[in-house]
């Protein structure tokens, strides 16, 4: 099979980490969390993504997206993110290793920005052998990570511990270092081989003058910096969230935790356009706070200079063209003493480009996810390298390679998703995390639940027989498929021809094929085959230095 037969195999065969932004190998740490080798499982994570634990807690989870085993009625997807999580807390290696490391370059290169962005390209850039230095404006690194996401998400402890394991590559740090303008950055580019631009998006969308002058409006943004990183909790009686985002849940559960006695989130749009990790409505409900759907913002309303109501309109999408508009005088109004506006953000300032000033994470997407940012850097890091050495310095690479056994068993595949435990209502504090994680016993069993679609069974019909044992056992319908004919292109396409019934040539299928975006890797094709025919690889996709 050539390389871009066995590059569309794998790519078809295991769309978790196709969908994943940071490439991850994830088939690969659950099938080692399921092997009881922990270790293995957070070397993984770190050197594809650099941020397994938290990632772990506040990952959007597009992998999740994909799994196969939430699709064609075989259950619900696995709970990667969890089993992530659980691969770091487990992991008895108090030092993990960069793979792939090059020899040093002598180059040096400049990072603006210290959130998960411009920590990730720092990482890849020591990958590849160049002297990274990093500029913060904090007096910490970890940007959103700190000044954004609540603690009862994302324990403090565990941000410093995954950064630090970056910064012990060999990072030089300077905090307090505030990068105010492009000519700023253009000095710097003169004094450095390549500069990284990684400052994230930190303006505030802003609805209008009334809203923004108002003292009682508050951004999303500035709300949970004071609240997470200045020790400043004042929240009012009756609070206000606009906006349909993972910061208007953080900001409304943060709220309802310090004392607020209603939160109310307005989202103009419909439950299915939120943004949001997956429970996380659900859990916001639990802790008494509420969602309204198809509301805007519309008016402040105050008395003697006090905010005492919002009024907000109804909105619907025009019949015509789709467009969101308001519904006819529906306009009614809410008590409330503080608003928090959850409405985006975009960059502070924009560098101008220049040959070796590069963009990165959010401050080159816009406001997007950890996981997307993380990605983005890896690709920035790996642009910057070729630009300085001329090079393609890690080469994708595909092996198959045989062997006897995935581990699994058709039991495996009735599994039912593990649940995550969490604290109890009263307990939920403004720093007691949530989410309590899976035990060892709950990461082994819900790692179990993966198809390991990396895995391939193959039938070789020369050697069939045509007896469809096989067909007999099959626990999905068509993961083994009768065909006519079966062709693959050069580029890994797969072309195929089903018998059909008084229209195929013969009364009989000419030969079976195992479906591996159906397949779900059992084995119990292979133990019924008298002949030997099926027979088992195993796919890897290799990041190696070139």
């Amino acid at each position: 099979m050539g390389k871009n037969q066995l590059k569309q195999l794998y790519k078809n065969s295991v769309p978790c980490r196709s969908s994943c932004p940071a490439d991850t190998d994830i088939p690969g740490y659950l099938e080692a969390i399921y092997n009881n080798n922990f270790n293995e499982a957070y070397e993984i994570n770190f050197n594809d993504n650099f941020f397994p634990e938290i990632l772990g807690r506040v990952c959007s989870r597009p992998c999740e997206d994909n799994c196969r085993h939430g699709e064609n009625e075989n259950g619900e997807s696995v709970s990667i993110c969890f089993s992530k999580r659980a691969a770091g807390k487990y992991s008895s290696s108090n030092k993990v290793r960069l793979k792939n490391k090059q020899k040093g370059t002598g180059k040096n290169i400049l990072v603006i920005g210290g959130g998960v962005a411009g920590l990730a390209a720092s990482a890849e850039l020591k990958r590849f052998g160049h002297n990274v230095t990093l500029y913060e404006k904090h007096s910490s690194l970890g940007g959103m990570l700190n000044q954004g996401i609540p603690i009862f998400r994302l324990p403090r402890e565990l941000i410093e511990k995954e950064i630090k394991q970056i910064t012990n590559l060999g990072i030089k740090v300077e905090l307090n270092k505030s990068i105010s303008s492009s000519a700023e950055i253009h000095k710097l580019s003169e004094k450095y081989d390549a500069v990284i631009c990684a400052m994230g998006t930190l303006k505030p969308n802003i609805l209008n003058k009334v809203f923004s002058d108002n003292p009682n409006v508050e951004d999303g943004l500035d709300f949970l910096l004071r609240v997470n990183e200045n020790n400043n909790h004042y929240v009012g009686k009756n609070v206000i969230v606009i906006g349909g985002g993972y910061t208007s849940m953080d900001c409304a559960r943060t709220a309802l935790r310090l004392g607020a006695k209603s939160v109310r989130t307005f989202y103009r749009r419909e439950q299915g356009d939120l943004e949001i990790l997956p429970g996380e409505l659900e859990e916001l409900v639990n802790e008494k706070g509420k969602m309204i759907f198809r509301a805007r913002p519309n008016k402040l309303i105050t008395e003697k200079g006090k905010l005492k109501y919002l009024e907000l309109a109804k909105t619907q999408n025009n019949i015509k063209n789709g467009k969101l508009e308001d519904v006819p005088r529906s306009k009614f109004k809410i008590r409330t003493d503080h608003i928090i506006l959850a409405i985006g953000q975009s960059q502070q300032f924009s560098a101008r480009k220049s040959e070796n000033i590069f963009f990165a994470g959010d401050y080159k997407l816009g406001a997007t996810t950890l996981i997307n940012a993380i990605g983005d850097a890896k690709k920035t890091a790996i642009d910057v390298d070729k630009y300085l050495m001329k090079r393609n310095v890690l080469s994708e690479r595909y092996t198959l390679e045989s062997t006897n056994s995935t581990k699994r068993t058709l039991k495996d595949n009735y599994i039912p998703l593990t649940d995550m435990r969490l604290k109890d209502l009263p307990k939920r504090t403004f720093t007691a995390e949530v989410e309590l994680g899976y035990n060892k016993l709950e990461s082994k069993k819900e790692s179990s639940r993966c198809y390991l679609c990396h895995y391939q069974f193959a039938i070789n019909n020369d050697l069939c027989v045509l007896c469809d044992e096989c067909l007999l056992v099959r626990p999905v319908h068509e993961c083994i498929k009768e065909l006519s004919s079966k062709s693959i292109d050069d580029n890994g396409e797969v072309s195929l021809k089903k018998i059909e019934p008084g229209k195929s040539h013969g009364i009989y299928h000419g030969l079976l094929y195992i479906d591996p975006k159906v397949c779900v890797r059992c084995g119990e094709c292979e133990k019924a085959c008298p002949t030997g025919a099926i027979s088992l690889a195993k796919i890897s996709k290799i990041n190696a230095s070139a």
